[in-house]
């Protein structure tokens, strides 16, 4: 209570200290707690729905600095029951800027950032191994394991954890020699193409699974509290945890290396460090790099169109789109999109950004020896607060 026997104004603490020097004046007891390493910390969510809203609104009140959002989907109505951060007015806005959004006004001092894009093209290897730890939440098999493979390229510390309508399970990996989540499927379930469930579209042989806010947000404590133990150096015992909420129990899970499970390749090659971000365009990206490599994207990227047969190339904007749908005008054959990852094909004046590559990227390259390099781009000039 003030002096005058008001109720705090919000300005003052139970102590009449300032309120944002103190408030976490409660967590600064708890033993191990370094509240200046958590402020210092960068977290990375994967997947912002239901367990990532509430893993990142933990984060966020317990302090920490920075919260790299990725996301490409979008608020549903189905979402409000069980995502703290949404509310009706954010229904068909982009869930990772929503969230973002909401944690500032929640949480002043986190540095939220918001990446409307895949993983692939929403966060970079180098932000991913720069990371105290990578937090997944995402809803499919495929996506956790391209998740496991990407942090294993980087060498990042992942915690991945899901949900079921009785419990939830969490899974960690510190070290990429690590047995993973990928160890206990099978080389058919590695390569199975799942895409990622949308909750506008959902698709026709694949639906949702149920999922409620209470399962949620137990196995979002234990994903929080684990990422806190991380922060401050300690590492869990276990690597597979299962928690069962009819049971009343949670236990960890052994399992084994599996010695062709592939989501344990780190990058090859020597590191060197580009002189070019995200946004500079392919043109300035090649004119550092001697003529004879070869650097590449890790997801591939539309060409123009063009006739195999007659050369022929509609023009910009044509309403001969979509290829493959309509004949050549020229000589009849069928007008067809080709990708790449090779760099040297994409049109030079396009920014590295618009071919779907992450920001901080660690993009591999061929030497004109035949020698494997990796060049990590620099952070980007423009502030990513707020958006990809």
């Amino acid at each position: 209570m003030t002096a005058t026997g008001a109720a705090p104004t919000g300005n003052e603490t139970e102590c009449g200290h300032d309120a944002e020097l103190d408030r976490f004046a409660r967590q600064r007891l708890i033993a191990g707690w370094d509240q200046d390493r958590l402020a210092r910390a960068t977290v990375v969510v994967i997947g912002v729905g239901a367990l990532g809203n509430e893993v990142a609104k933990n984060l966020a009140l317990a302090g920490v600095g920075r919260l790299v959002l990725c996301d490409p989907d979008v608020v549903s109505v189905s979402n409000l029951s069980r995502t703290v951060l949404f509310d009706r007015g954010d229904v068909g806005t982009h869930k990772a800027v929503a969230a973002a959004d909401a944690l500032r006004r929640l949480a002043p001092s986190v540095r939220a950032e918001a990446r409307v894009a895949d993983l692939v093209s929403g966060v970079g290897l180098g932000e991913l191994g720069d990371a105290d730890v990578v937090i997944g939440c995402v809803d499919t098999r495929r996506a956790r394991v391209q998740l496991l493979g990407r942090c294993a390229l980087a060498g990042a510390r992942l915690l991945d954890g899901g949900t079921s309508p009785t419990g939830g399970e969490l899974r960690l990996r510190v070290s990429v020699d690590e047995p993973c989540f990928g160890c206990t499927l099978s080389a058919h379930q590695r390569s199975v193409s799942d895409l990622p469930w949308s909750c506008t579209e959902p698709l026709t042989d694949e639906l949702p699974a149920p999922s409620a806010i209470a399962t949620t947000a137990v196995t979002a404590g234990w994903l929080s509290a684990t990422a806190f133990q991380l922060v401050f150096g300690t590492v869990p015992s276990w690597r597979i945890l299962s928690i069962d909420v009819d049971d009343g129990r949670a236990g960890p899970v052994m399992i084994t290396r599996d010695p062709v499970c592939p989501l344990h390749r780190a990058l090859d090659g020597p590191l060197a460090w580009s002189g070019s971000s995200v946004e500079a365009s392919v043109a300035e990206f090649l004119a550092g790099l001697p003529d004879a490599d070869e650097p590449s994207t890790w997801t591939s990227f539309a060409l123009p169109v063009r006739c195999r047969r007659c050369g022929y190339e509609p023009s910009p904007g044509s309403d001969l789109a979509p290829p493959g749908v309509l004949p050549c005008p020229r000589c009849g054959a069928m007008l067809r999109q080709s990708r790449s990852t090779r760099l040297r094909d994409a049109d030079p004046g396009l920014r590295l950004a618009e071919l779907g590559v992450a920001p901080e990227e660690i993009l591999p390259i061929v030497t004109g020896g035949g020698q494997m390099t990796c060049h990590r781009l620099r952070a980007r000039d423009t502030n990513a607060q707020g958006g990809s």
